[in-house]
């Protein structure tokens, strides 16, 4: 495709991105896929330019992966990545959290409650991960812009391996996790900083354990818990 002045736009590295994010987190591109810059650029309907681009930050993001004289390629699964994606969102969130609840106003908790609210009445997927990912972006709204960065990123990579380990609905898992989202939210709207990330590092290790479990269950996932033991520690 040669560029017209609508892929040359800057623009159009962001309609690359956020549709090959879509497509790899969602699985519609399976993990270990090769990529073909000409195909995906066609399919989304931007140059080669900017398609490379995308694909350049999709690799920081550790949701592409570049391989020496071929292709890139979405990573296969691996445990190792899935312990180590949840080790930081641990250690990260749970200092992200401690930052933004004391600068919380009454309209974030209210946005916060309005998230959940979306969530348990959500009758597709894409309306629930989407309520998910703002209500989680919402508890770490207030830390600095490149901490916000990294955790989106792991956000990301974290979803790709939730939505691996999804075989069908499960309520009951639905069920816990709103029960710890709602504790979570309580203690933000108490303005309780140490309390909320204790409770957000345990929903992720939750979290982590349970797709651990579904995904590779031979593996025991040592840096999540020792990221929990570390949040927990500096708390007493």
């Amino acid at each position: 495709m040669t560029d017209s002045p609508r892929t040359r736009d800057p623009g159009a590295v962001s309609i690359a991105l956020d549709a090959l994010r879509q497509m790899i987190v969602t699985g519609d591109i399976p993990p270990g896929t090769e990529l073909s810059q000409v195909k995906l650029a066609e399919t989304i309907g931007v140059s080669t330019t900017p398609l490379r681009e995308a694909l350049s930050r999709l690799e920081a993001e550790g949701l592409v992966e570049a391989r020496r004289n071929r292709r890139p390629r979405v990573p296969p699964f691996d445990p190792e990545d899935l312990d180590s994606v949840y080790c930081h969102r641990v250690l990260l969130e749970s200092l992200a959290i401690s930052l933004t609840v004391p600068q919380m106003t009454d309209d974030d908790i209210a946005a916060l409650g309005a998230d959940l609210r979306t969530m348990r009445g959500a009758k597709t997927a894409p309306a629930w991960d989407g309520a998910h990912a703002s209500f989680h972006l919402g508890l770490v709204a207030r830390c600095s812009p490149p901490l916000r960065s990294q955790i989106a990123g792991f956000m990301a990579r974290g979803d790709r391996y939730r939505r691996m380990s999804v075989r069908g609905d499960d309520p009951a898992g639905r069920r816990t996790g709103d029960l710890e989202h709602e504790a979570i939210l309580e203690a933000c709207a108490e303005r309780d900083a140490r309390e909320a990330a204790l409770l957000l590092a345990r929903h992720l290790t939750r979290s982590a354990l349970t797709l651990m479990a579904h995904l590779a269950p031979d593996t025991d996932p040592v840096s999540v818990r020792s990221a929990l033991q570390m949040v927990m520690g500096g708390a007493d």
